[in-house]
Order: C-alpha cells, then sequence, then structure tokens
C-alpha cells in the first residue's frame, strides 16, 4: 500500500551536547568493563582511538571514532544455536546491523516516562539500551532470536546500571509476541521481503494494526511500509531511515502469544 507522506514540517536531527555525552559516557563504561573486554578483545584499539580524537577536539574525527566504537560493541555476541540459525534461515533473517545515532537523537519527541518500547531484532539489545539512558522509560521489550546475543545484552544492562523492570529480554520469533501494549518501536529490517520473511512483515504489520494508541515507527533499511495500512503515514525519511506515525481517528498527534510483563493489554 502506498503509504501518505508528511513533510510540511519534518523533525531535524539535532545532535545536542547532552546526548552525545550520555551516548559517549554509556559506550566508554561497557567498552572498558572487564566482562565486556573479555567478548570483545579487540575493543580497548576503539576506545584508544576515541579517546585520542576527543582530546584531539576535531569533531568528524571524533564523531566517527565514537561510531566505530559504537558499531564494534554492537557486534558482541553475533552467534545462533543450530535451532535458532534453522529459523533464521526459514525467515530469510538478517544478522543484527548497528541503526546508527540519528534514530536515538530523532527519537528524543517521541520517548516519554511512560513510553513502552519496543525493539523488533534487538541483536545484544545496545540501541534500546542507549534509548533508556537517553530517555528513561517505562519499559524496552528486547525482542530477539539468538539466546547468546540476549546474553550479552543482559551483561550491558548490568553494566549500564539499568533495572530489570525497564528492560524485559524476550527470546522469540518476532510473530510470536505480543505488541499491544507498545507506543513506540524500532527495527532494522529484520528480514528479507521474500518468502518466509513476508510473513514476518505481514504478522508485524497485522499486530501495528490492532493497537489503539499513539503509535510510532522507526525503521532502518524499511521493508515494512508496503504491508501497512492506510492509517500509518510517514513522517521522516532520509533514505536509510523511515519513521511511521499511526493515525487514530481524525489526528495523531505526534507529542496466545508472549505477554510482556508488567504491562497491561
Amino acid at each position: 500500500m502506498k503509504l501518505t507522506q508528511q513533510f510540511n514540517n519534518p523533525p531535524e536531527i539535532m545532535f545536542s551536547e547532552k546526548q552525545i555525552t550520555i551516548i559517549a559516557q554509556s559506550l566508554l563504561k561497557l567498552a572498558t568493563h572487564s566482562a565486556v573486554r573479555t567478548e570483545l578483545p579487540d575493543i580497548d584499539q576503539y576506545v584508544k582511538n576515541f579517546v585520542t580524537e576527543r582530546e584531539k577536539g576535531d569533531l568528524t574525527s571524533q564523531e566517527y571514532a565514537l561510531l566505530y566504537l559504537y558499531a564494534r560493541l554492537h557486534s558482541a555476541g553475533t552467534t545462533y544455536s543450530p535451532s535458532e540459525k534453522e529459523l533464521f534461515k526459514k525467515r530469510n533473517a538478517y544478522s543484527c546491523h548497528p541503526g546508527g545515532l540519528s534514530p536515538l537523537i530523532l527519537a528524543e519527541q517521541f520517548i516519554k516516562p511512560d513510553s513502552v518500547v519496543a525493539d523488533l531484532g534487538a541483536g545484544n539489545g545496545l540501541q534500546g539500551l542507549l534509548l533508556q539512558c537517553l530517555y528513561p522509560h517505562r519499559k524496552t521489550l528486547q525482542i530477539e532470536l539468538s539466546s547468546e546475543l540476549i546474553r550479552v545484552g543482559r551483561i550491558f544492562q548490568k553494566i549500564l546500571g539499568i533495572s530489570d523492570d525497564r528492560i524485559e529480554w524476550v527470546h522469540d520469533d518476532i510473530v510470536n509476541v505480543s505488541l499491544i501494549a507498545v507506543d513506540f518501536i524500532y527495527l532494522y529490517r529484520p528480514v528479507r521481503p521474500l518468502e518466509g520473511g513476508k510473513e514476518v512483515y505481514h504478522v508485524i504489520a497485522n499486530k501495528l494494526a490492532v493497537i489503539n494508541k499513539p503509535l510510532v515507527v522507526f525503521s532502518v533499511a524499511d521493508c515494512l511500509a508496503e504491508f501497512l495500512d492506510e492509517r500509518f503515514s510517514i513522517f521522516y525519511s532520509d533514505g536509510q531511515l523511515t519513521c511511521f506515525v499511526k493515525q487514530l481517528h481524525s489526528t495523531l498527534h505526534l507529542d496466545s502469544v508472549h505477554t510482556p510483563s508488567g504491562l497491561v493489554e
């Protein structure tokens, strides 16, 4: 379905000093911890590179060094068991890729203290954990097929000091998980839109269709648009990140499945 595009007043991605400081501090806290250094023996070189560029004061070089550090941490734990690999292949799935920092920055105006956020195909959960560090909120659902990635994600969570009541790790196929309590969704093209992958997008779209409250979706390398109904419109797109809003009634102001614990559906 061709969706309406609303670009009259598109949101701008403006990095604030506070946001960059929180992201950098969080990544350094992870990268310098002994448990993470065990998982990623080469992480020290990424830390040294970032610290060196920060001391030089060149903002562009510093940004690249921060992105390299972020991407390396995002890669920790990327392995699957035989049964997980079988489903991974059936779904035409992608290995987890880092979605970048811009979605984290743009999310500021949409994630509130009472928000319930879901990352569909969360990997080791770095993106969702950073969203909690930046904008503390009620709950983040980290939905991931790989138990190994979740193991690493729990290490990250503990190091960052994010309480268990704010993070729920869901080791399951996306199609089995209820999203009814969610009001902000993040995904980075979890599967290819072919054969078994199409089923996943149809199921996601159907789950989003029955959510009866304001809903924002951030989709990186988007394949979801063609599966959404006419109540969704695109309010931002830059070729990498596509953002949707779901219309309820006439307007929506932008300001037998697994049921997440502690959430009323």
